[in-house]
This record gives structure tokens, C-alpha cells and sequence, in this order.
């Protein structure tokens, strides 16, 4: 499997994608400063709540990070998997001496781990600077603290995992069509709605995990259906 999916990182160039990645870092950090800088521009405004702790801070910036990757996963997925199983290029893999399900894993595989991993690294990056900062000259009017820290890496984790399982949900609905618009904006809307719901629990590392093992669900039957297309596929 993981020879299968470096020879597939040979085969396709991702530059591109880490361009993206480090953007929206960038990006990030940036809503990060402003998130924590907000109460302090209008002290009168109501509703700032959220913005007063690093807790609320983290859990906004790993929500939005979670819908960019997300949508990162499905423009992957649409050029890896959704444009190789169409038309006559499906012909080509299927000559391959492996399996279809094999081959099928390792795009899938090779997807999902670079969501994950480039959404971790990206917050790892972003919060490690954004403490640093806070530690010298704090914004935000909460207090740091080990237990904050650790909570924030194990938030990234479970959301990073969550913008690889939505981006596998994306790409089961543009498959079926064998259509990479419907891949990406199947994304955009799916990403949507799950921020809706988590940002109610936005806050509470045991909410993450339970919608984490939700998703893990829906992205494990997903998974089953997509391989039941490819194996009956004809070409």
C-alpha cells in the first residue's frame, strides 16, 4: 500500500497543493490575530463570548480550516480519482496487473492521508506561532496554559481527520456522476452544513469526537459503495 501510493505521489505532481496548503495557513493565522484582536477593536459590542478564549479561538479556526481542506480533499479527488475513472483513462488502470480495489485504496489512501497530514501540519504551524506570540504578548484575555495546548493539537487532530472523511463523502457523490463540479461542490455543501453543526460544539473536544465517529461511519459505507462501483465498472 504505501509503495502503491509513493509511486502515485511520483506519478502526480503536488505542488499545487502544497501552494494551497500553505496558504491557507497563512490565511488562517491571519483570521487567528483577527479572531483574538476583535473584542479589543469594539469593547461594546456584545456577542464576543467566543472570541474571549483561546477554547473558542481554536475551535473557530479548526472549523474553517476544516471546510478549506475539505474542499482541498474533493479538488484532489477530482483530479486523482473521479477524472482517472473516466472515460478512456479507466481502460488504462484497469490493465494494470493489481486489482481494481487495490488500486482504488491507494488514490483514496493517498487523498485522505494528505488531507489529514497537511491540515495538521498547517494548524501545527499556525498555533505554534500564535502561542509563541500570546506567550510574549498576549491579545486574547484568557490564560495559557498546558491543558489549553494540549486541548488545541488534539482539537486539530480530530478535525484534520474530519476534512479527509468529508472530502471521501464529497467524492461518493461526484463519482456516481463521474463528474468533478459535482465533486467540488458536493464538498462546498457538505462542508457547509457540518460547520453549522459544529459550531455548537465548537468548544468541546467530546462533541469533535462524537461527530468524528459519525463521519467515520458515513465515510466507511461510503467507501463500501464506491468500491462496489468500481468493481462492477465497465469499460
Amino acid at each position: 500500500m504505501n509503495k502503491r501510493i509513493a509511486l502515485e505521489l511520483k506519478r502526480n505532481s503536488l505542488r499545487s497543493y502544497h501552494a494551497a496548503a500553505l496558504i491557507s495557513a497563512a490565511g488562517l493565522l491571519a483570521l487567528l490575530y483577527l479572531f483574538a484582536v476583535m473584542p479589543r477593536l469594539d469593547q461594546a459590542e456584545t456577542g464576543m463570548d467566543m472570541f474571549l478564549s483561546y477554547r473558542g479561538l481554536v475551535g473557530l479556526t479548526n472549523i474553517i480550516g476544516m471546510a478549506i481542506f475539505a474542499v482541498l480533499s474533493s479538488v484532489m479527488s477530482a483530479r486523482f480519482i473521479v477524472e482517472e475513472y473516466a472515460g478512456k483513462r479507466a481502460v488504462l488502470l484497469f490493465s494494470y496487473p493489481v486489482s481494481r480495489r487495490s488500486i482504488f485504496f491507494t488514490k483514496l489512501g493517498m487523498v485522505f492521508s494528505y488531507t489529514a497530514a497537511a491540515m495538521f501540519l498547517c494548524g501545527t504551524i499556525v498555533y505554534g506561532i500564535f502561542y509563541t506570540t500570546e506567550a510574549i504578548r498576549p491579545i486574547c484575555a484568557d490564560e495559557i496554559s498546558a491543558a489549553i495546548i494540549i486541548y488545541s493539537f488534539l482539537s486539530l487532530i480530530c478535525y484534520s481527520l474530519l476534512a479527509g472523511i468529508l472530502g471521501v463523502i464529497a467524492l461518493w457523490f461526484g463519482f456516481g456522476k463521474r463528474s468533478v463540479t459535482v465533486t467540488i461542490v458536493a464538498a462546498v455543501i457538505i462542508a457547509v452544513i457540518s460547520c453549522q453543526i459544529m459550531a455548537v460544539t465548537m468548544t468541546s473536544l467530546v462533541g469533535v469526537i462524537v461527530l468524528l465517529v459519525a463521519g467515520g461511519i458515513a465515510a466507511v459505507i461510503a467507501i463500501k459503495n464506491l468500491i462496489d462501483q468500481v468493481e462492477k465498472m465497465e469499460v
